[in-house]
């Protein structure tokens, strides 16, 4: 961009962060701090407001609007001959009420989330380059016992994220309680993937679809894939707006009716 004689952080500014601060009302969203090209957003409950408990939901609802700012702006940058936009997004949940400092009178959040959230929304150096995740966009591993870098940096997992969003357990499990979700399997090539689907209010009371990739974490050894199964601990990705999401709701819709007829 710098050898087009275009400034990268005024093309942020005005391609991503701004529509994104466009977007925050409708969620319920607090601009905590950006760092860099980060943003880290809030989402508060208050006592004595369960109307309004769906902090969970609404983070997913307002990430999905953030893939889909990138994959608009990417949309352009391919007519144009620019760089293409990259994100990972965590979403990480901490039931306890948070700390703030103040930079005047600007509040800074200070949260356990935070820096959990950083970490699930980054993706491997060693996936990125060649690592294929078929019709997803995100896959988590763990590293072999005898991996000599596993637990450098308290790090035991590799995770590949590009353009996607990731939920801690716990806030899936908070989700869980906001949400009614429903779990299906659906067959996807040669291997059955698990979902689950329900709708949310916004600020708005606007309906939001929400469908959730309840995923088997692999095993990376030898600089190799072992793919997940049944029994294996579980993560979970937050399906973005797309063709393929579309295509698996509506796959997911027949399923339900059929077992309803």
């Amino acid at each position: 961009m710098i050898n087009r004689d275009l400034n990268p952080a005024s093309y942020l500014s005005l391609r991503f962060f701004g529509p994104i601060n466009e977007r925050l009302s409708v969620y319920g969203a607090v601009k905590v701090f950006i760092e860099g090209d980060a943003v880290i957003l809030g989402f508060y409950e208050y006592e004595g407001h369960p109307a309004e408990w769906y902090s969970v939901a609404r983070a997913c609802g307002m990430t999905k609007e953030m893939i889909d700012i990138v994959n608009l702006r990417n949309t352009d940058g391919r007519k144009t001959g620019l760089p293409t936009l990259e994100i990972g997004i965590g979403i990480c949940y901490a039931d306890e009420r948070p700390l703030f400092l103040f930079d005047e009178d600007h509040p800074i959040m200070i949260s356990s989330a935070i820096g959990d959230s950083d970490r699930m929304s980054s993706c491997s150096w060693k996936l990125r380059g060649s690592f294929e995740s078929g019709n997803f966009n995100v896959e988590v591993l763990e590293m072999d016992e005898g991996d000599r870098q596993r637990g450098e940096k308290g790090q035991d997992y590799l995770r590949y994220n590009v353009n996607v969003i990731l939920l801690d357990d716990a806030a899936f499990a908070k989700l869980q309680s906001e949400v009614s979700l429903t779990r299906i399997k659906i067959k996807l090539g040669e291997h059955s993937e698990a979902f689950y689907i329900g709708r949310f209010p916004d600020v708005t009371g606007g309906e939001r679809d929400l469908m959730i990739r309840d995923g088997a974490v692999g095993v990376w050894k030898d600089n190799a894939v072992s793919r997940g199964g049944d029994n294996s601990e579980r993560f979970y990705e937050v399906l973005p707006n797309s063709k393929f999401a579309s295509q698996v709701l509506e796959l997911a819709n027949k399923q339900l009716q059929s077992s309803k007829s």
